[in-house]
């Protein structure tokens, strides 16, 4: 008798992610259509760090709808030469390489958008939309957004009411970091794309190379040298303390779909698209079981003992025990002093 690893089911676990990765990757299969994708990316300014990371449900919520209302409304603008309807995929990430807190979104954005009377029309050009237009509208929309839940009282904040509009003000004035640029030539890479970086948590197992002398050893990509991969270490209390600031509230839903991609319309818009574009619709998937996604996807029936492939049969399943690390591990007052 063994005992073999189930799943503590918690979406911050990096092996527990596998599966749901993969059937979630199945199920994107029926939904992509084959044209060309951008791959848009919405970070917001240090300045905001602090005030995102004291009331994230508020302002992730307010991040997506920011995101969402700006991309829709270019592609809606007479001045954008589209004047469609569009679709998104957004994820949510929250940190860099060192395990920083660095709230940003990854949106996968087809390069058309389909037409009131049915047609799908191309986004001619290099540039989806103008990223400096799109920066100026989105930094908008979301001061606009934070002064609205400052006024409600939804807003958790040290700052006096002077200095919080103070620091609007101010953010109205920067210029604020939006990226879009051609990255997917069709569903297939989209496909693979998604496949690496929805259920990404902030540090990979391949990454930790080790613990010695009370400090946790791991690996990390220096983007502003170069992508050059280099070592760091953190006491264990750091490192953990680190880790927690991308453990995301309960209910937070990570990944989100709109316009062509929303559930409520999907079917028939998708229908649609796929009609204009000439491609056919994809047979519907039943929902597959954790073993059956890694039987499709490994080719291993995890079903089977790996030295006889007899039948395994689960005799007693173990409950999880774990605590919660919010005693040990307080919210700090301040995210730049670690």
């Amino acid at each position: 008798m063994e005992r073999h690893y189930n799943s503590c089911g918690n979406r911050h676990c990096p092996q527990c992610q596998g599966a749901k990765r993969e059937r979630w990757i199945i199920a994107r299969e029926n939904d992509l259509f084959d044209v060309p994708h951008h791959h848009v990316t919405f970070t917001i300014p240090s300045e905001l760090r602090d005030l995102f990371y004291h009331n994230q449900k508020k302002c992730y919520d307010l991040l997506f709808k920011s995101m969402w209302e700006t991309l829709r409304s270019f592609a809606k603008d007479p001045r954008s030469r589209l004047q469609a309807d569009i679709g998104v995929i957004a994820i949510l990430h929250t940190w860099t390489q060192q395990l920083m807190y660095h709230p940003h979104l990854h949106c996968i954005v087809p390069v058309g958008g389909l037409t009131a009377d049915g047609h799908w029309k191309h986004k001619k050009g290099k540039f989806l939309f103008s990223v400096k237009a799109i920066s100026q509208v989105f930094r908008n929309k979301l001061c606009d957004g934070l002064r609205q839940l400052h006024v409600s009282e939804e807003l958790s904040i040290s700052l006096s009411n002077k200095a919080f509009y103070d620091q609007l003000a101010i953010l109205r004035r920067k210029q604020w970091v939006v990226n879009s640029k051609p990255g997917f030539a069709g569903r297939s890479s989209v496909l693979e794309y998604l496949g690496r970086y929805t259920h990404k948590i902030a540090i990979s197992n391949y990454r930790l190379l080790g613990l010695e002398n009370g400090r946790v050893i791991f690996s990390y990509r220096d983007r502003r040298a170069g992508d050059i991969k280099k070592v760091m270490s953190l006491t264990i209390d750091q490192f953990i303390q680190r880790f927690s600031w991308h453990i995301l509230p309960k209910g937070l839903i990570k990944i989100r779909h709109y316009g062509l991609f929303s559930t409520r319309v999907k079917k028939e818009k998708l229908a649609l698209v796929r009609k204009a574009l000439g491609q056919a619709t994809p047979k519907k998937l039943d929902k597959l079981s954790v073993a059956e996604v890694i039987l499709q996807t490994t080719g291993q029936d995890i079903r089977l003992c790996g030295i006889c492939q007899g039948l395994l049969v689960a005799v007693e399943e173990i409950p999880p025990a774990r605590g919660s690390p919010s005693h040990r591990f307080p919210v700090p007052n301040s995210l730049d002093h670690v």
